[in-house]
């Protein structure tokens, strides 16, 4: 195949694509090799086409959290309710604001959420919450406290509580299922050791798309090194 005239390619930008071969104005040729790419890339080939159904990597993490925190029945009654009171008692402040948002996509709108990140300021904001609460369920609403320091919910609320739910700090069964959720391949084991350190924003920060599992492991453990390694040096 001879290349066509220039004149024929004006219309055409550099770069046109003609059958299986690219034609280059610039080059006056056509290129028969794979063009470079500037930057240093890294992508694996098994993970080159992630799932298009994929979540998101916090929801990925919590998700994965949380239902290692849960029991099937908890989680469905969590579904089917009417005027149940529930407690969940997060990691630390970070992860307050994900898991609402888990919570109202999982469970419902219907539920009355009283989240907390820090103290209320004033008595009057703990007694306006807690008529708030005492009001919800009289009318058979429900209504859910999400907080790291359960103290700061309100008092109608603790002391209405049918269900206090706990998430721990992820370990490694649980980060590998959110891994394995995010990119649908399960990695290798995960040392609980190495995750010790890292909190939710820390976790969601080594899931990329475009990369494998392994790979979002391999940062799971660097980033723990790192940290560990910063709060030795204050130490010292």
């Amino acid at each position: 195949m001879t290349p066509k005239r220039r004149e024929e390619h004006r219309a055409n930008p550099t770069g046109t694509v003609l059958i299986d071969r690219v034609y280059d104005d610039e080059l006056g040729r056509f290129e028969d090799d794979e063009p470079e790419i500037e930057g240093n890339f890294e992508l694996d080939l098994e993970e080159a086409a992630p799932p298009s159904d994929r979540p998101e990597a916090v929801t990925a993490v919590v998700g994965a959290a949380f239902n290692a925190a849960t029991t099937a029945d908890q989680r469905r009654r969590l579904r089917h309710n009417q005027a149940l009171c529930a407690i969940v008692h997060v990691p630390s402040p970070v992860w307050v604001i994900p898991v609402s948002l888990y919570f109202r996509c999982a469970f419902g709108e219907q539920w009355l959420q009283q989240t907390r990140h820090g103290p209320t300021p004033g008595e009057r904001g703990f007694a306006t919450s807690s008529a708030s609460v005492s009001l919800a369920l009289s009318a058979g609403q429900s209504v859910v406290g999400i907080a790291a320091d359960l103290s700061l919910l309100p008092r109608s609320l603790i002391g209405a509580a049918d269900m206090t739910i706990r998430i721990a700090p992820p370990n490694g069964a649980v980060l590998k299922a959110a891994i394995t959720r995010f990119t649908a391949r399960a990695p290798v084991e995960l040392d609980d050791a190495v995750l010790a350190e890292l909190d939710l924003d820390d976790l969601v920060a080594a899931f990329r798309p475009g990369t494998g599992a392994q790979r979002i492991a391999q940062r799971l453990a660097a980033a723990g090194a790192a940290l560990r390694a910063t709060i030795n040096l204050k130490g010292g």
